[in-house]
């Protein structure tokens, strides 16, 4: 529809003529709108699509330093552009990545598994590092067996588009010895460092369905330094009174993890809002450290800082 009335407009038959206008006037002009309008204003006429896919416009959505984060060789910078919506590039020595939101052009960060905090991580007994061969970076983390889960991870907002809504995402598998996730939840928050009445959540990083009744599972227990299974029974907490059990997994359950295009799962931890001219170190936590009980199974790719969709 904006496409139609433009091309009217261009026309002559609402108002001016404006494919009387130079082109270097209309790329400028296109260059105060965003992405998506330039797209959608290029079919107007060829003048106009000549204009909206000019250097002097797609230069406009692209991030000051993009010549220094992207080596890439390509024919324009709109091209350019859409090589980094859809390829993110590797940056700070391969630990993070760095792209583009398609509509907005506004910055996305994903902070690899190495660039993270995560407790006992170097202690190969309870945490591993391997090549998986369908994640963006060198190595992931995979989690062996620990009962204490903490990660964390921090960004400076600088490195973010201002006056933007973000959230962060945890990007992560399952192995087949995913194990000690279903039944318990696990706390996220996101916030500024020093932030008061910054934001917590409970979560599940299992998509299986959290049902009632008594149900027999395995549980780990510690000898020394060997492991050992034994059964127990999951009673149902409201028999007791006690809180109720998860909510089941379902679409748009923010609760649960969500499955992404390039097949892993993300689940939101929170979200924040950068603002003009202001700078500071945002703060991310998955900590599970109260249940207590043996978790295994899971594969860390990264935390993922992108604009919350729907709001700016």
């Amino acid at each position: 529809m904006a496409a139609a009335a433009a091309s009217e407009v261009a026309k002559g038959r609402d108002g001016p003529d404006f494919s009387e206008l130079p082109e270097g006037c209309i790329a400028s002009v296109v260059s105060f709108t965003s992405p998506a309008d330039a797209c959608r204003l290029a079919p107007v006429s060829s003048l106009f699509k000549s204009a909206c896919d000019s250097d002097a416009v797609w230069a406009s959505f692209l991030p000051p330093e993009y010549c220094q984060m992207v080596p890439r060789r390509v024919s324009s910078l709109k091209e350019l552009y859409f090589s980094l919506c859809d390829d993110p590039v590797l940056v700070d020595d391969g630990k993070m990545s760095f792209s583009l939101e398609r509509h907005s052009g506004k910055k996305c960060i994903m902070l690899s598994a190495r660039a993270l905090f995560i407790s006992w991580g170097d202690t190969p007994r309870y945490w591993s590092w391997n090549p998986m061969p369908d994640s963006r970076f060198s190595e992931v983390a995979e989690l062996n067996n620990v009962c204490w889960l903490e990660i964390r991870g921090s960004i400076s907002s600088r490195m973010l588009s201002p006056g933007t809504r973000y959230a962060a995402y945890l990007v992560f598998k399952s192995t087949p010895t995913f194990f000690g996730f279903d039944f318990q939840s696990v706390e996220v928050g996101v916030g500024f460092v020093d932030e008061v009445g910054k934001r917590e959540r409970l979560v599940y990083l299992s998509g299986e369905n959290n049902t009632r009744g008594r149900q027999t599972m395995p549980r780990f227990r510690r000898i020394g330094f060997r492991f050992l299974s034994t059964p127990f029974e999951l009673i149902d907490d409201n028999r007791d009174g006690g809180p109720p059990p998860a909510p089941a997994s379902a679409e748009g359950n923010e609760n649960h993890p969500k499955e992404r295009r390039d097949g892993w799962s993300e689940i939101e931890l929170g979200e924040f809002l950068t603002k003009d001219g202001e700078d500071g170190e945002v703060e991310m936590s998955v900590m599970e450290t109260k249940g207590g009980n043996w978790k295994a199974g899971l594969v860390v790719e990264g935390i993922e800082i992108r604009p919350k969709e729907g709001k700016e």
